[in-house]
This record gives structure tokens, C-alpha cells and sequence, in this order.
């Protein structure tokens, strides 16, 4: 996954629940409720999260939410000492140069398996922690299936014991479980709020709206496409596994577009940049342009490519992060009634 704003989460393309219009305030009651529950300093570094999420177009809501303290409470990544690191984790770390000498999902999926076992039989430490989240990143990439997303699940989960608090952590973990349809592998009130969040962020994305121009001088928005299946897409030039995933994208709105598939990759880079890239390519799907990122930040979008799939009522109706596969794209597709 092509990092953007900051990284951790991992989400896995798969259809969800629609969030009902107007819920964010009991979303965000239903995570308050939950949240309080969870000991220092995770449930600092949960509201903090969700207020920074809120900010922008709920202030209120976001004042609320914000712990006192913030700055002695905020939450960062485990560091680890690189002259701590055991053999035998140097040698997964060395493995995790494999990826890109394995060229089918399958196999790949087989390789990310047996790093998951090998992690797991690590004693607790900020190395097992990092090759966990390293693991996490992998997974979504492609079509990994369930068995794969599964055995990182519960890496996760068996890093997580014994490690600094780190809400992070538990928002990788509640993301394939949510987005995954794994079976939570602990039972924990730190994960629920995770799950929780998430349920936010799902609100916080039906909601969002823009306004942008294209590259063939069109401005478009969600609401003037109400009728029609959009499939929003964030991706950049620099991002390989955007460019992985746009034939595939390609190839769908050929196929669908005559069905009300409409398209639209938006990028924050330069116009003289896309442009270039896209008359290479050849692709016709619109491309838009979101100079500031500002759509980009109303969706949420920490790391590219990331894609939203919205049904002809204008419901999101499935969401993607980390490059996916035409059969999963199809999936998606599905889920808003169109096959």
C-alpha cells in the first residue's frame, strides 16, 4: 500500500452495510460507549483518533471527543532497536524480500502463511510486533483469500500480547475482521472499539462529497451521478499497485459502463503528470484532479490505491484498500447490483 497521509490501517474489498444518511452523532455515541470502557492509555489514543477524524466537518462532535493530556497520550508505532533483533527474526525480515520474486496470488498467499507461523513463534518484542504489521500490509494486496487473512489475523492478535499500547495495532487487527469476515481471535474491548471506529469511518465516507474537475475539462460529483454505480478510486502515477489494478478497472468500465458503471480515479499529483501517464496508458475512464487533497482527507484516504463503491441510491455499499484483482472488483461490483 502506497502510504499518503499515515499507515497501519489495512482494509480488505468487501461489500458492507450502507451507513443510514445523518448517524454520524450515533456512531460516534455508540463509540463513546464503548471507548470509555478501554483503560489508558488506549482509550486516550482511540478518541484521539476518532476527534482528528471528526474535526473537519463535525468540530463539535471532535471537541468532545478530544482527551485531556493529548500530547502525553498519543499514539506511535512500537520503535525497535535494530541491534536487538534476533536471527531468527532478521531471517523472516529477509524472507519478506520474497514478495516480489512470487508472481501469483496463491503463492503468495501460501508465503504469507508461513511467515504468519513463523512470527507467532516469536517471544514478545517490537520485532514481532513490526513483522506483524508488515504482515498486515501484505495480506491486502491482491487476492490473499480467507485462509491467508485468517492466519495474520491471529499473528496479530499473538503480537499484541505483551506489547506497548497501541491503538493502531488493534485498528489493523479490526480491519480484517470487519473487512475480512474473520473470526475476532481474542475478545478484547480495545478491538471492539476498533470495530467501532471503523463503523465511524464508514459513516464518515457515505457522507462525503466533492466536487472536481477531470482531465477532460468535465467537473463531476456523487451527486449529479445519483442513478449510476460509482466506483471511486484514489491512486497516483508513483504507486505501483494503483497501477497493478487500473487495467482491470479498465476493462470494467468497458464492460459496464453501457450497464451505469461510471468510473473515477482521482489523484492528487500535478496535472502535466497524470496527463502524461494517462495518454500513455490509453485508459478512458474519467480522471479527476484533487489539488489540496481535500476529497482525498473528506474520505478518510491514509494510504493509496483506495476505492468506494456506491450503489444507484448513492449508498456505500463496499470499500477497498491496497490493490485488488478484477475477480474482486467484480465482487464489489456486486454488491450494488451489477453482474
Amino acid at each position: 500500500m502506497h502510504p499518503l497521509f499515515w499507515t497501519g490501517l489495512v482494509w480488505i474489498g468487501m461489500p458492507l452495510c450502507a451507513a443510514a444518511p445523518g448517524t454520524v452523532q450515533q456512531t460516534v455515541q455508540r463509540f463513546e460507549e464503548i471507548s470509555a470502557k478501554v483503560a489508558a492509555p488506549l482509550g486516550s489514543q482511540f478518541r484521539t483518533i476518532v476527534a482528528k477524524m471528526l474535526l473537519a466537518r463535525h468540530p463539535e462532535l471532535a471537541k468532545e471527543l478530544m482527551p485531556a493530556g493529548l500530547a502525553a497520550e498519543k499514539s506511535s508505532p512500537a520503535s525497535r532497536d535494530e541491534t536487538a533483533i534476533s536471527p531468527a527474526e532478521a531471517a523472516i525480515y529477509q524472507q519478506f524480500g520474497r514478495f516480489g520474486e512470487v508472481s501469483t496470488d496463491p503463492d503468495r498467499a501460501k508465503l504469507i502463511v508461513d511467515l504468519a507461523s513463523q512470527v507467532r513463534a516469536l517471544p514478545p518484542d517490537a520485532a514481532k510486533v513490526d513483522l506483524a504489521r508488515n504482515l498486515c500490509g501484505a495480506v491486502t494486496e491482491g487476492d490473499m483469500g480467507q485462509q491467508a487473512i485468517s492466519a495474520v489475523a491471529v499473528t496479530m492478535a499473538a503480537s499484541i500480547k505483551g506489547a506497548p499500547p497501541d491503538a493502531g495495532m488493534y485498528l489493523d487487527l479490526a480491519s480484517l475482521v470487519h473487512y475480512g469476515h474473520v473470526r475476532p481471535p481474542l475478545e478484547d474491548l480495545a478491538l471492539d472499539a476498533a470495530l467501532a471506529l471503523l463503523e465511524l469511518r464508514e459513516t464518515l465516507a457515505q457522507e462525503a462529497r466533492f466536487s472536481l474537475a477531470g482531465l477532460d475539462g468535465r467537473v463531476y460529483s456523487l451527486a449529479a451521478l445519483r442513478g449510476k454505480v460509482v466506483l471511486v478510486n484514489f491512486w497516483a502515477t508513483s504507486c505501483m499497485p494503483c497501477r497493478k489494478e487500473m487495467p482491470d478497472m479498465e476493462k470494467l468500465h468497458r464492460e459496464f459502463g453501457d450497464k451505469g458503471l461510471v468510473v473515477l480515479a482521482i489523484s492528487t499529483e500535478e496535472r502535466v503528470v497524470v496527463a502524461k501517464f494517462v495518454a500513455d496508458k490509453g485508459y478512458s475512464f474519467p480522471i479527476l484532479l484533487d489539488p489540496g487533497g481535500k476529497a482525498s482527507a473528506d474520505f478518510g484516504v491514509d494510504g493509496i490505491p483506495r476505492s468506494f463503491l456506491f450503489d444507484r441510491q448513492g449508498s456505500l455499499v463496499a470499500e477497498a484498500i491496497d490493490r485488488r484483482t478484477e475477480s474482486q472488483f467484480r465482487s464489489m461490483l456486486r454488491a450494488a447490483g451489477l453482474e
